[in-house]
């Protein structure tokens, strides 16, 4: 169900991509970690070279998978950094792990289910996915951008737009519907006992800064905000690198 690759030593890392994005995003953060981590850079099925694969119906085996790949590759030192669609599926595999991480990342989401208003959205996407797919992939990348900030990412827009218009149909209604069936874990982040940071943009258009304020005030975590959207893979990779720094664990085979 999984497409994966490695790079780098010492302990793991799993990079979980967001809602119409790639393990590519990746690719410049890992250049700079995989010196000091194994990095592990996950396609969901649909999406990047997993295109093949169907998206399932709900997060939940996505978790499965993941926790799979996991024990498949004997790995008992790890952590996770989720982006967006990437952080529900983290919280999905930290419910029920049977060995939990040692950092959880969150980079622009959140533990919290879909308001009415935001399921009322989900449908009107799937429904506009299934009569445009391609209009409605142009604006909803274009969306997790902050109007003042799109034109100095013009480039990355383009690229990550062609390579989301490579993902099937299905793909991307079966995620829209998948999240909107998410669970609160709210609970679940509150009772990790590892260390936990949310890196929000105080211009994220989908996640107010103030909704990373109350997650962070109620599950411990540490908040670490940026000035940008909901893209800080992308806008504050700085800042992730500096917080993946400071959690550095020693491996014991290092």
């Amino acid at each position: 169900m999984l497409h994966y690759q490695i790079k780098g030593q010492g302990p793991a890392l799993f990079l979980l991509h967001g809602f119409l994005e790639d393990g590519q995003i990746w690719d410049a953060i890992v250049g700079k970690l995989s010196h000091q981590y194994r990095c592990i850079q996950i396609d969901f099925p649909g999406y990047g070279k997993n295109r093949l694969h169907e998206f399932p119906d709900r997060l939940e085996p996505l978790a499965v998978a993941l926790e799979e790949l996991r024990q498949q590759l004997c790995l008992d030192d790890f952590s996770i950094v989720g982006h967006s669609m990437g952080v529900y599926i983290g919280l999905a595999w930290l419910d029920f792990a049977r060995v939990k991480p040692k950092v959880f990342v969150c980079v622009n989401g959140n533990v919290y289910p879909d308001s009415p208003e935001r399921l009322v959205e989900r449908k009107r996407s799937v429904s506009l996915v299934s009569r445009h797919k391609e209009a409605y992939v142009k604006m909803a990348i274009r969306g997790l951008f902050a109007a003042q900030q799109i034109q100095g990412y013009t480039g990355e827009i383009e690229q990550l737009t062609a390579r989301a218009l490579g993902s099937p149909k299905s793909a991307i209604i079966r995620s829209i519907e998948a999240m909107s069936l998410r669970e609160d874990h709210q609970k679940t982040l509150s009772a990790y006992k590892g260390r936990k940071h949310i890196i929000a943009g105080t211009k994220d258009p989908l996640f107010p800064l103030s909704l990373s304020q109350l997650m962070a005030q109620q599950t411990q975590a540490n908040l670490h905000p940026y000035t940008g959207s909901h893209m800080g893979w992308l806008e504050a990779p700085e800042l992730i690198l500096s917080v993946l720094g400071s959690e550095r664990i020693p491996s014991a085979s290092n």
